[in-house]
């Protein structure tokens, strides 16, 4: 069961990489990256978990990168940040969710891997029944030229990128606030070259995850049936996507359900936490914080402006 949550969140992540329009090869292309990369900065972050020197040094590389490489190709852009999300979560291991139940070992590296194949053969299958026309306008050649010819956000960004990750992360850690992965991962999801979309999507994630954790404590108060909660999964994974393009509101809260479902599951036969719902709640809004701050550090200018 818990190796199978692992590779369920490994689907999931992948899939996020590649549902982005575009053609077959390259989303495809954008899946088995993303599979590989996320998985070994997981492995990485596993790697350097009790030393806390390389462990920041790593999400501060790390989220660098990302916040170079955004504006790129949402592709690239949404890979790159799951892939120190991946390195987060490798060196919390499933603790970074409220559970110490299962280790990240080379098993759970190979779930999470299988995951994102599993992916990949969707991708395949939806690709020889449905025979999508190409959309060259989102290709990800596109993306490598801007990145070659310096069209992405810039080392300005992901310096303050990646230096917010650090600090939520390790920041969290010092001063004792729980789930300092938690806090991490929401400066990484919202943090934008632009003080008012950074601020849209902070209202957005706060918004989404509120809905989110008044939803999940609805369902875990009348359903403790396994299966039933692999069901509520599987149905609200459907909206992560969906909102990702249409409307973030409801990816947070999609998202929100998901993941506390997801460790209901994990401790079910353990008693399940109520008081995670209200600690991932205060861990979105302290990440959303930091990742205002540090747009309106890095920009100050378009700050006031905006």
């Amino acid at each position: 069961m818990r190796y199978g949550v692992v590779a369920f969140i490994g689907s999931m992540y992948v899939g996020l990489v590649a549902n982005v329009d575009g053609s077959f090869r390259d989303r495809f292309t954008a899946a088995i990256a993303g599979s590989i990369l996320i998985t070994g900065c997981a492995e990485l972050g596993g790697l350097f978990a009790n030393i806390p020197i390389l462990l920041n040094l790593g999400i501060l590389i790390l989220g660098v990168a990302a916040g170079w490489l955004h504006t790129s190709h949402l592709a690239i852009e949404v890979m790159c940040r799951f892939a120190v999300v991946g390195f987060l979560f490798g060196a919390s291991q499933l603790a970074a969710f409220g559970t110490n139940l299962i280790d990240l070992d080379e098993k759970a590296a190979i779930a999470f891997l299988a995951g994102g194949i599993w992916t990949i053969l969707v991708i395949a299958l939806d690709n020889a029944l449905c025979r999508k026309p190409l959309v060259v306008e989102s290709n990800l050649y596109t993306g490598w030229i801007r990145i070659r010819s310096r069209q992405t956000a810039g080392f300005r960004f992901g310096l303050s990128y990646g230096i917010v990750a650090v600090i939520a992360f390790a920041g969290s850690g010092i001063i004792g606030l729980p789930r300092p992965f938690w806090v991490a991962a929401t400066t990484l999801m919202v943090m934008k070259p632009d003080s008012r979309l950074t601020v849209r999507r902070t209202l957005q994630r706060l918004l989404g995850t509120l809905i989110g954790v008044l939803v999940v404590e609805r369902i875990i108060q009348f359903v403790q049936n396994p299966w039933l909660l692999i069901t509520f999964c599987t149905i609200t994974a459907l909206f992560v996507p969906i909102g990702l393009a249409k409307n973030y509101t409801l990816c947070s809260a999609a998202i929100t359900v998901l993941i506390m479902l997801v460790m209901d599951l994990l401790t079910l036969i353990h008693g399940a936490d109520p008081l995670l719902l209200q600690i991932r709640f205060y861990a979105t809004a302290v990440g959303c914080v930091l990742a205002v701050i540090g747009t309106a550090i890095a920009y100050p200018d378009l700050w006031w402006r905006n």
